[in-house]
């Protein structure tokens, strides 16, 4: 996948199909900065990121409930996420984290990623219960584009775009190979349409 460049800024400020604005832009920025100035009165290294990821979190909560998330699960705009204070898994805080960074002046990407030995074990052809991945964003901050991990609370600032290795797991895996790049997911999908497509699309990559 290609690196990102500041030429892709426009393209990444703008609203995609499901992170639309819904809240008043003030309003989300009024919220950042106030964490935000607080952190820097005390002296914390900080970043206008870390305050809006965790207002999110302060106002959105998790489900752990499988029949809630298999209904909703990429099902959603941001506003709907949102109305309804849960999010079904990484997807779901992303696309709310896209959706106000880009209304408070921050391009931003949502990043698709497979697990590196899912992966390698679809392109075997061996069958697997789940399709492991995760959702990231990529954000233009301060003259440089960064890995941000909304659903986790992480700031990434370097990074590899074909090979994401972390110092943190995810359900005890660290290493993700990004495979879609977009303004969102474009579309609402059943987790079966999504799985279809990311297997596909993974089939494809070269690791």
């Amino acid at each position: 996948m290609e690196n990102l460049t500041e030429k892709d800024c426009d393209n990444y400020s703008k609203n995609g199909i499901l992170t639309k604005p819904f809240l008043d832009d003030e309003y989300i920025l009024q919220k950042v900065l106030t964490d935000y100035s607080h952190k820097i009165k005390e002296n914390k290294d900080y970043t206008e990121i870390e305050s809006l990821y965790n207002w999110i979190h302060h106002c959105i909560k998790s489900t752990s409930d499988m029949d809630i998330k298999n209904k909703f699960k990429f099902q959603r705009t941001a506003k709907e996420i949102w109305e309804s204070g849960f999010c079904t898994g990484c997807t779901d805080w992303a696309t709310l984290f896209i959706t106000f960074a880009r209304q408070i002046g921050i391009p931003t990407t949502m990043l698709h990623t497979a697990e590196k030995e899912w992966i390698e074990k679809l392109q075997k052809g061996e069958k697997q219960p789940v399709n492991f991945g995760h959702s990231f964003c990529e954000c233009y901050y301060k003259n440089k584009w960064v890995l941000v991990d909304p659903t986790f609370r992480k700031l990434i600032p370097n990074y590899d775009s074909d090979k994401i290795i972390l110092d943190y797991n995810v359900a005890g895996k660290n290493v993700f190979i990004p495979y879609f790049r977009g303004l969102d997911l474009e579309k609402k999908q059943t987790v079966k349409e999504h799985n279809d497509e990311m297997n596909r699309d993974c089939l494809k990559l070269k690791i």
